[in-house]
């Protein structure tokens, strides 16, 4: 099938090579509208019982372990869009899928590739319209979303300064906030959140970064790191919704999505975190 990304649009070539880098998860999202039950409110995915099964014997030679998540405990209908197992080749492995009423997902940490992510997404299209078979499913979203970690001690340091120096955005208040009555000039905690509507794909397009904790163990104990989170989302939900069933179509849109994906990741860390995580020669 042949891409259709006219990549005169963006400025980082898409084959960009690096040693490393910043990411914590991808992952792809799939939604189908579900039609309201007899009691208002709650909504229902009446071929789901049998669609899981399905789903399951579908996967299980590449994701044959089952696990049942607490959402499974909610009355049907309730919480519709919401995932209830996942599935993996074995325990805490990845890439893994993810299935509930009116969802699905597939979900990847490391080891990644574009190339790899790609192929399992075509895949989660596949088993998911395989799985229910003669119903037709109405789309209501397709959602790509990257989310980056940077390490950065932002109760001791400036994260203003950070984003500026090594992130490429630029945020300043007026110098009376937080004035005379603050505790430091920098804040204790950020959260940026921008939304752009897009023609290619059509879609909304968003950006995210704060600041956030990781957890770990260390010494046996739990502890919790300071980090900065990047969160990339390419939406096409409501009225930018599309046919993901239509296989041309979801294949266009995944590669448009993570064109766009790449070039603001690419745009973002530009400078001296590039210079840290790219390829040597």
């Amino acid at each position: 099938m042949a891409d259709r990304i006219n990549s005169s649009k963006f400025h980082f070539p898409i084959d960009i090579k690096l040693e490393r880098n910043s990411l914590a998860e991808a992952w792809l999202e799939l939604q189908w509208e579900l039609p309201q039950g007899n009691i208002p409110g709650f909504f229902e995915d009446k071929a789901y019982p049998f669609a899981l099964g399905v789903f399951y014997n579908n996967v299980k030679n590449e994701f044959g372990l089952r696990e049942e998540l607490d959402s499974i405990n909610i009355p049907e209908g309730m919480l519709p869009y919401i995932v209830q197992y996942r599935f993996r080749k074995a325990p805490n492995s990845w890439p893994l899928l993810q299935f509930g009423p009116g969802i699905a997902t597939v979900n990847f940490t490391e080891p990644y590739s574009w190339e790899m992510f790609k192929s399992k997404a075509m895949y989660l299209q596949k088993v998911l319209i395989d799985s229910y078979q003669d119903t037709k499913l109405r789309s209501r979203a397709s959602i790509l979303r990257y989310r980056n970690i940077f390490p950065f001690d932002f109760v001791s340091n400036d994260v203003l300064e950070y984003f500026s120096t090594h992130l490429n955005t630029k945020i300043e208040l007026p110098k009376t906030i937080p004035g005379n009555v603050g505790e430091e000039t920098f804040p204790s905690s950020t959260q940026l959140f921008m939304s752009y509507d897009l023609t290619e794909p059509i879609s909304q397009g968003t950006v995210r970064l704060g600041t956030g904790f990781q957890k770990k163990i260390f010494e046996n104990k739990e502890v919790r790191d300071e980090i900065l989170i990047l969160e990339i989302e390419i939406s096409s939900a409501g009225s930018k919704s599309f046919d993901f069933t239509n296989l041309e179509l979801f294949y266009n849109w995944l590669e448009s999505a993570h064109s766009v994906i790449h070039e603001w990741y690419f745009s973002i860390i530009e400078g001296s975190l590039f210079e840290q995580y790219k390829l040597e020669e």
